[in-house]
């Protein structure tokens, strides 16, 4: 440790970093993983090293984590096969003469509490854990203040009412033209722009559900791809949205988007977002809703475009994710999403055709 160091200091965040480090041993080394601390005699292993072969050790000096090679018969750790030097016991533990008295006597001791995860399970904790620091800074962020351009909203919504919008059915049945194309590497490109010009006409909703289950079911090994395709398109028609709000005020949405306002769940997602911040609008992009409500309340609240972009594209990224699992291996769970079964009818035939 270096003089004066937080992580000399603080013996919470040295045993963060060792879980840190050992976590990544586990993942990425084969040769068991085995622990030693304080005074630096006994190996903690979950497994115990074969009698002559490799093992990974770590340790809390300024050296961390060394592949070392274990000898059962004299309780040395050797730093290489040849074992021409050997890590000698103590606080220290430094490499030295293996004929030295403090180069033998280490022992092991079998221990469960550094058991290691499976990979995948490994993986998902390390994503759970990493979530928690982001949501929490979420959270400690302030709500945004009501603002003039807020309160002249909700002043003005009640007087804003719905206008008829276009039949689907043209609009529907162009889209099953291009399901013959499902298969093709270019089509989740398409699903991703119907969705980034559906923020513009909203007549497209059934259109580019079907484009994009037909995008899962045309090629199921990408489905991660298409989510993440149809997730930045999603992104890009609300930046381009987000712009006209900022060159034209919010009045556009009044102007040309009467029958999103006067949904009666759109102040209710107003007030959520304005009682909880940055972490209201993560969660309303999550949702199987519209988008303009978390355009129009970044808007008003005066946050950055990265900011109002990259919650939105990291929310959509969550929802099309789980669309597309589930398009997978629970078809029946779309409903949930405000999918109906007929709609994921047309897409599976497509893949059948």
């Amino acid at each position: 440790c270096q003089p004066r160091s937080y992580i000399c200091s603080r013996p919470d965040a040295q045993l963060v970093a060792h879980m840190i480090h050992l976590s990544l041993v586990a993942l990425l080394s084969s040769p068991p993983v085995c622990f030693t601390a304080h005074e630096k005699t006994t190996l903690y292993c979950e497994v115990p090293p074969s009698a002559d072969g490799p093992v990974t050790v770590f340790d809390d000096s300024a050296v961390g984590t060394r592949t070392l090679h274990w000898r059962a018969g004299s309780g040395k750790l050797c730093t290489s096969k040849w074992c021409s030097s050997c890590i000698q016991r103590g606080a220290d533990a430094r490499a030295g003469s293996c004929r030295s008295a403090t180069a033998s006597g280490w022992t092991l001791a079998q221990s469960r509490s550094n058991s290691l995860l499976r990979k995948p399970a490994a993986l998902l904790l390390g994503g759970a854990v990493l979530s928690l620091p982001v949501m929490a800074l979420l959270l400690s962020m302030p709500a945004a203040a009501p603002s003039v351009a807020v309160a002249r909203y909700f002043a003005q919504l009640e007087a804003v009412r719905a206008t008829p919008t276009l039949a689907q059915g043209p609009v529907l049945r162009a889209a099953v033209a291009l399901l013959q194309f499902a298969g093709a590497w270019w089509f989740p490109l398409v699903a991703a722009l119907g969705t980034a010009v559906n923020l513009f006409t909203l007549v497209l909703t059934a259109a580019t559900v079907v484009l994009y289950l037909a995008a899962v079911l045309g090629r199921p090994s990408r489905w991660v791809s298409t989510a993440l395709a149809n997730a930045v398109g999603a992104a890009a028609g609300s930046y381009a949205l987000l712009l006209l709000l900022r060159s034209h005020g919010e009045s556009l949405l009044a102007d040309r988007f009467g029958a999103v306002l006067a949904n009666p769940s759109f102040d209710k997602l107003m007030s959520a977002m304005q009682a909880h911040g940055a972490a209201g609008m993560l969660g309303v992009s999550c949702l199987p809703l519209i988008l303009h409500p978390v355009v129009l309340f970044g808007y008003v609240s005066g946050r950055s475009d990265a900011e109002v972009i990259g919650l939105i594209l990291a929310g959509r990224t969550i929802k099309y994710l789980l669309m597309a699992w589930l398009t997978k291996n629970a078809p029946g769970a779309l409903r949930f999403f405000g999918i109906k079964g007929a709609l994921f009818d047309l897409a599976a035939k497509a893949k059948a055709a």
